[in-house]
């Protein structure tokens, strides 16, 4: 079966202090070089990689960012980046035009909720980041994690995407293992709280099949949806394959060059690919960066609510550009 998705860690540094990620304050492992991103990456291509999302800790940490970008996109891949923008300003020139979905996050509509969420002070430096963006061509996206604090607040984000001429997408804080604050779990007030929100702004958005799921209690571990293993190769920053994702990972596989063959005959590989989402880890998981691609395979309520929310978001965006 042919992945769809690299979800590929740059590094787990990170410059911001978020109260629902402690990635911060892990011990970052060392960084492979570039000339093995490289190579990773042409293994991706050759596995049938068509997406890769550069990720972390904060991907504009790594100098070579730039680098990384041009060396995806000469290769073919659609790119994808997550920052928080503090170092945006400095590097915007560098990646433009390199990243087909730009996403800045966004934890509040003004200064105090943000500042708070985040650990430092970076709202005026997240308004100055879309204006930037703006005026090199790009279409950032504000991607508004939603937690149990700043739930109330959604139809401000909202407000806040309109004055900035910038699309909202709806993203909820969800259940992981210790990386994550188990008590900022998707509830069913969150749940309404997005669904009416993006039917009051049309600049706003969230995954219809992942809120679902949500509803639904999460991946069953008797009758799993999770797809991690099929749908995203996981790689860490110091080159090593995540199994069977990266919020769960069991083991890290050095992959030394070597990811095309470990990936499709690697006997650990294929016992976490039996074994995706049986673990007891995985009951309830809502973590939406593996379930979202796992939706686009298997045919059933996911995904076609996948489907539908990929379809409108098209159209929406298109029609919002046409007005910004």
């Amino acid at each position: 079966m042919t992945p769809l998705v690299a979800n590929y860690y740059l590094t787990y540094r990170c410059n911001a202090r978020c109260h629902f990620c402690n990635i911060w304050a892990l011990e970052p492992p060392l960084e492979a070089d570039f000339n093995t991103i490289q190579h990773n990456l042409q293994d991706l291509r050759r596995l049938g990689v068509k997406y890769v999302d550069f990720t972390g800790g904060e991907p504009l940490l790594r100098a070579d960012v730039g680098q990384i970008y041009s060396e995806a996109k000469r290769q073919g891949f659609w790119t994808s980046m997550t920052t928080n923008t503090i170092l945006y300003p400095k590097k915007a020139h560098e990646i433009k035009g390199l990243v087909d979905f730009l996403n800045f996050s966004l934890d509040g509509a003004d200064a105090e909720t943000h500042d708070s969420s985040r650990g430092v002070k970076i709202f005026d430096t997240l308004v100055e980041s879309v204006e930037i963006a703006h005026a090199l061509g790009e279409q950032p996206v504000l991607n508004h994690t939603v937690t149990a604090q700043n739930y109330p607040h959604i139809d401000q984000v909202g407000e806040l995407g309109q004055r900035l001429g910038a699309r909202v997408w709806l993203n909820p804080a969800f259940t992981a293992h210790d990386n994550y604050n188990s008590k900022k779990n998707p509830t069913p007030e969150i749940v309404a709280a997005i669904q009416a929100s993006a039917k009051k702004y049309k600049n706003v958005g969230y995954n219809k099949a992942a809120l679902a799921f949500i509803e639904a209690g999460g991946n069953d571990t008797k009758n799993p949806r999770c797809k991690a293993v099929d749908a995203v190769i996981a790689i860490s920053p110091d080159d090593k394959l995540l199994l069977p994702c990266y919020h769960f990972a069991q083991t890290g596989v050095p992959i030394d060059g070597k990811l095309y063959d470990l990936y499709r005959q690697s006997e650990e590989v294929e016992q976490y690919r039996k074994s995706q989402g049986k673990l007891s880890v995985c009951e309830g998981c809502t973590v939406w960066c593996y379930l979202i691609p796992s939706f686009f395979m298997g045919v059933d309520k996911y995904w076609w609510l996948n489907q539908v929310t990929y379809a409108g978001e098209f159209l929406a965006r298109k029609r919002f550009l046409q007005r910004a």
